[in-house]
């Protein structure tokens, strides 16, 4: 028995549910994903920022200080110069040798600390490749409900006779009634 248009109705409006509720899954999966992505690149603009701007400080301090230096020693050799005082100069550059020591030290750390920003837990790329597979992943489950709403759509869809005209046609041919009917008979066969 063919199903009544009220529970074909019923399974449409399923199927607009199925619809709604797909809709809705896509729209939120990308919103999420979309804030986790868009979240992971700030976070990982921002660590780099704050790294590259103190570095940047602290490179043009050790020029400053380098060029303080530079004049230190200059200073110092023009008074050797003047007064031989082997002493004075000995002094003058073990302080400045100290203290190049320390510059040496600062940029070292500014290396270590910008080889972290140079060699992330996640790069942009790799948040950008984890985003993909993330949609990725989400695609096959809206894929599945997809399926699954196209499954609903061809169950309603009955491209099949209603099994009562099956069973009045085969009721008129056992009764013989199809002699009468001749060339009425033979065009429903043709539609068929």
């Amino acid at each position: 028995m063919s199903k009544s248009v009220k529970a074909t109705k019923a399974g449409l409006k399923d199927a607009h549910e199925m619809v709604d509720s797909l809709k809705e899954m896509i729209r939120s999966d990308l919103k999420n994903q979309r804030s986790g992505f868009e979240d992971a690149l700030s976070t990982r603009l921002n660590e780099a920022e704050d790294v590259i701007l103190i570095s940047a400080k602290a490179k043009v301090a050790i020029i400053a200080g380098v060029g303080v230096m530079r004049k230190d020693l200059d200073r110092a050799q023009r008074k050797f110069s003047k007064t031989n005082d082997v002493e004075e100069l000995k002094r003058t550059l073990i302080s400045l040798s100290q203290s190049l020591q320390k510059l040496r030290k600062t940029n070292d750390e500014i290396v270590k600390s910008l080889s972290k920003v140079l060699n992330p837990t996640l790069s942009a790329v790799e948040v950008v490749e984890r985003f993909a597979s993330d949609i990725q992943r989400s695609a096959g489950t809206w894929e599945r409900h997809g399926r699954e709403l196209d499954d609903s759509i061809m169950e309603l869809c009955q491209d099949n006779q209603p099994a009562e005209m099956v069973e009045l046609e085969a009721y008129i041919e056992r009764q013989g009634y199809t002699v009468l009917l001749g060339e009425a008979h033979s065009s429903s066969d043709e539609t068929e």
